[in-house]
């Protein structure tokens, strides 16, 4: 196959997936605790062999998205004695939090490179997608005030 059929074939391909993973981000319904902030838990199971894509793309997004004013937590975990099992944990200021999270480009990268990686698709419930609230919230300190856009990692 000469270099130009690759080259369309990859983008067809990239374009499947960013609009598989944009339906992805229209489904969820985002849910706001009784402080308005947007608490989130997810359980990820990565398909044997892909273990180092998530974690590399996981990085830029942890780092960009600590940066966004409405972020309050931002954490991706590994599971102790599992090799393809991670736990995030999330905390937004609001649901416009989330939502001008949603549109950065690291976290469109993140959502494509979950329809390749996981196990199962990202939703809510069985696709390990869980919206908490935390029991006893205490006051938060100042938003950030870093644009990841001034960031180039970020961009």
């Amino acid at each position: 196959m000469n270099q130009f059929k690759k080259n369309i074939i990859g983008t067809f391909v990239a374009a499947a997936a960013l609009v598989s993973s944009q339906s992805a981000l229209a489904e969820i319904d985002i849910k706001a605790g009784p402080t308005g902030e947007v608490a989130l838990v997810v359980d990820f199971e990565v398909k044997r062999g892909a273990e180092t894509e998530f974690e590399t793309v996981f990085h830029r997004s942890v780092t960009c998205s600590r940066l966004e004013p409405g972020n309050v937590i931002f954490n991706v975990h590994k599971v102790l004695g599992s090799e393809r099992s991670y736990v995030l944990y999330e905390v937004w200021r609001d649901k416009d939090a989330l939502d001008s999270h949603f549109a950065r480009p690291y976290t469109k990268a993140l959502f494509a490179m979950f329809e390749r990686n996981l196990e199962r698709p990202l939703s809510e419930g069985e696709g390990g997608l869980h919206f908490v609230a935390d029991l006893d919230p205490t006051p938060r300190e100042a938003p950030a005030e870093t644009d990841p856009a001034s960031v180039a990692e970020c961009r």
